[in-house]
């Protein structure tokens, strides 16, 4: 580096400041965020402005000569953002310029203000005066004056207002329903990369909500009035003669203005690194213009080849068609993607997520949850910051291992790498209701069902926590909603008929299910009976459902007989053992609070 920089504190150049001593970069006096990494590098160029900066230059005095990560990505997605934040544009660049092959230069000029010298003009002291005496009272008076004032006249609410963001599916304008792959690949890292802004600041629409627009007619105006978003993100891609190109543009809801387009265009040979780099662009991009930008804090993770990364598409097409066939194949899939590239830690988050899907509907085997543990932490040791990772760890930890405070753990790291990740949200809410912190537990709810209103599975979801958290009229109005969105969700009728079982509202079950007419109560418990009957027979159903069901009967020693059988089985629905509202009847028994002992549940 040049002699002369090592003096220097500010870097001056166009706008901007980047101050040397605290590590900032700002705008007209706006503090703009970059990470560490993006910091040094930034530093790097503008402090040897003019000059070639090749990228071994850059790897040796930034990630360090001996780094084993894929340095080539990172530091493409490290140079996008940094230009995104200083709304440089790399085919007419004015701060930094790209030399092919070879590294990047810093072309603006750059003033230099040595150490010990002031950054803003210095005001002149005032000449030296004598105060009259009554002066010195009204001087002591006047500080608690200003605060008064200031109390009175500042505003309630400093904080601004969150911004929410749908990005919905990029176009295939290709042509091949082979490329759907691709864009909804796209879409996806679009969504994680946005969602991991700052969450007093932005909200992102999970992908289970956007990707009804896929293919279907839709207006901004409907868009935005049914996801309740303030920015509507969209764009496309083509693929041809061996290049691909992608275009997105930022369009304002309220009145429909298009504040922001951009287009890149890369050879298809590159597709599998084309995704991350593309999504860091463009969500970096977004949030300088909406929010001042504020850069995504999760780690890069990129396929290192195209078969990995097809391997990978596929899982994640499966995955999303939530049928257990599905399910299956698409674990396959992961784990292929995870043998061709063992450092792709998604593959292994991605795995784990279905693991545990599977093992939360209570037919997968013990494995299915030793498994989705060692995907889980394999993509951790890998990642740090894989919030899919980290959320489903806390969801093993807590259905199967019952490890409460490890859990919570898992869940509000992956929170805070991502918060806008509704699954998320959703899971922690089953944790907090689990602990008795209801109301807590309701909000985690809420936020899920803001960040991912149309999904029918959150919203039925939501029915059932509703259920535990006592909310019955709540419980019934969610499963409605699911209904909506999806007429034929069986869930949605069982869980209406829970909710009115538990407010004992016995006639308008009969009425739904059409039972004879009689005393609907004893006609219930008939039917209950025989089925309790039938199950004992064939040792098919669910022990903790089981219980439920004996204590309707009034039959709580099988009830706590069940329970027992089910702690030791570890049944994944112990954890809501003290929420079960079918369960207050058992609450003063000494069988039951021991259960509750065992669990250390609060």
């Amino acid at each position: 580096m040049q002699q002369a920089s090592s003096a220097a504190v500010i870097l001056r150049f166009g706008a901007f400041e980047l101050d040397l001593q605290n590590n900032e970069l700002r705008r007209a006096g706006v503090l703009l965020k970059l990470s560490p990494q993006q910091f040094q590098v930034l530093r790097l160029l503008a402090e040897n402005a003019g000059q070639l900066e090749t990228r071994e230059d850059i790897q040796r005095e930034v990630w360090g000569a001996d780094t084993f990560v894929d340095f080539d990505r990172n530091l493409n997605v490290c140079v996008a953002q940094i230009r995104a934040t200083l709304n440089d544009d790399s085919d007419a660049p004015r701060f930094i310029q790209t030399v092919p092959k070879r590294g990047y230069k810093f072309i603006a000029p750059v003033e230099r203000v040595a150490a010990g010298a002031s950054e803003l003009p210095v005001m002149q002291p005032a000449r030296a005066w004598t105060r009259p005496k009554w002066l010195w009272f009204a001087a002591a008076l006047a500080p608690c004056v200003v605060i008064s004032i200031v109390w009175a006249t500042w505003p309630r609410s400093a904080r601004p207002a969150r911004t929410m963001i749908a990005a919905l599916p990029f176009e295939n304008l290709t042509g091949d329903p082979k490329e759907d792959l691709f864009t909804d690949g796209l879409t996806e890292e679009l969504i994680s990369q946005l969602g991991s802004l700052n969450p007093e600041r932005v909200g992102v629409i999970g992908r289970t909500s956007v990707m009804r627009y896929k293919s279907a007619p839709h207006g901004i105006d409907q868009v935005g009035h049914e996801l309740r978003v303030d920015y509507i993100l969209e764009g496309t891609v083509r693929r041809s003669d061996g290049r691909i190109r992608i275009a997105a543009r930022l369009i304002k809801v309220a009145d429909q203005a298009q504040v922001w387009t951009d287009t890149s265009e890369r050879a298809e040979a590159e597709m599998f690194r084309i995704e991350e780099e593309s999504a860091a662009h463009i969500a970096s991009a977004v949030s300088g213009k909406l929010v001042g930008g504020i850069v995504a804090s999760r780690a890069a993770s990129h396929a290192r080849n195209q078969e990995a990364y097809q391997a990978y598409l596929n899982g994640l097409y499966l995955e999303h068609k939530e049928t257990r066939a599905d399910l299956e194949r698409s674990v396959d899939y992961f784990e292929e993607a995870a043998k061709l590239d063992p450092q792709f830690d998604p593959a292994y988050s991605s795995a784990a997520e279905v693991r545990v899907a599977m093992g939360r509907s209570g037919a997968a085997p013990p494995e299915t949850w030793k498994r989705a543990l060692e995907a889980a932490e394999k993509a951790l040791s890998i990642n740090a910051l894989n919030a899919e990772a980290h959320n489903a760890l806390a969801n093993v930890l807590f259905w199967r291992e019952w490890n409460w405070p490890l859990a919570e753990q898992h869940f509000t790291h992956a929170l805070a790498i991502n918060p806008s990740l509704p699954v998320a949200h959703h899971d922690y809410a089953f944790f907090l209701v689990a602990m008795g912190r209801t109301e807590q537990g309701l909000t985690s709810l809420r936020r899920a069902i803001a960040l991912d209103p149309l999904s029918a599975r959150v919203n039925i979801d939501a029915g059932w926590l509703y259920l535990q958290a006592h909310h019955f009229d709540d419980a019934i109005r969610q499963a409605r909603r699911a209904r909506e969105l999806e007429p034929t969700l069986a869930e949605a009728n069982a869980c209406i008929l829970r909710a009115l079982f538990y407010q004992k509202k016995y006639r308008e079950i009969a009425d739904t299910l059409h039972l004879a007419a009689g005393n609907p109560e004893e006609t219930l418990k008939r039917m209950y009976g025989q089925r309790l009957q039938d199950e004992e027979k064939s040792g098919s159903s669910d022990l903790f459902s089981m219980a439920t069901q004996y204590t309707f009967l009034g039959q709580n020693a099988k009830a706590l007989d069940a329970l027992d059988r089910a702690y030791a089985e570890r049944s994944i629905m112990m954890p809501l053992l003290k929420t079960e509202p079918a369960f207050e009847a058992l609450h003063g028994e000494a069988r039951f609070q021991e259960l509750a002992r065992k669990l250390a549940l609060p």
